[in-house]
């Protein structure tokens, strides 16, 4: 059979022509549902081999607070490797805006795979490019190692840098339990 564009295109008929879309629009769908799912399945099977699942954020967390609480209330992130949050807590009281600094904190401290504190340091130095860097340097986030590899963070904000750090290394140690 010779191919020919007509054959391909079937009539030009403008009512005809809506047809085609919606088999894409399906397409398309589809292949987003497929994506989705497979970006899934691979999140699953990343989280398990992270050595940071939510009930060890949790566990994290937890000791971080009683820390808190020996201070101003608290946010406490605690995010994979990626940067994804695996567990969060606001405690009441905490200002609004603690929240989004916390999870900064702890996204900053699992890309430099650094306590954020040596970052602040490291700007205060004169590395002053970290300060527009988009990333947050300031004393409260620290990474989480599993067999010397960063496998997360936490990032607290709440307090002043002193209070921050203090809470984070008491939910850092917890995971080194």
């Amino acid at each position: 059979m010779e191919f020919s564009v007509k054959n391909y295109l079937g009539t030009l008929n403008p009512t005809d022509l809506s047809k085609p879309r919606r088999v894409g629009g399906f397409l398309a769908g589809s292949l987003s549902l497929a994506l989705a799912c497979a970006s899934q399945a691979d999140a699953q099977s990343a989280k398990s081999t992270t050595g940071l699942d939510v009930a060890t954020a949790q566990k994290v967390i937890s000791a971080a607070i009683v820390e808190a609480r020996k201070g101003p209330s608290s946010s406490v992130f605690v995010v994979d490797n990626s940067g994804a949050v695996v567990a969060a807590e606001r405690m009441d009281g905490a200002f609004p805006a603690s929240a989004k600094i916390a999870q900064a904190k702890a996204e900053t401290a699992a890309a430099f795979w650094q306590s954020t504190g040596n970052l602040e340091n490291a700007a205060n130095g004169g590395r002053a490019a970290l300060l527009s860097s988009g990333y947050v340097v300031m004393q409260g986030g620290i990474p989480l190692k599993l067999d010397g590899k960063v496998v997360g963070a936490i990032g607290v904000s709440g307090g002043n840098k002193d209070q921050d750090e203090a809470v984070a290394k008491a939910g850092a140690a917890a995971f080194d339990e």
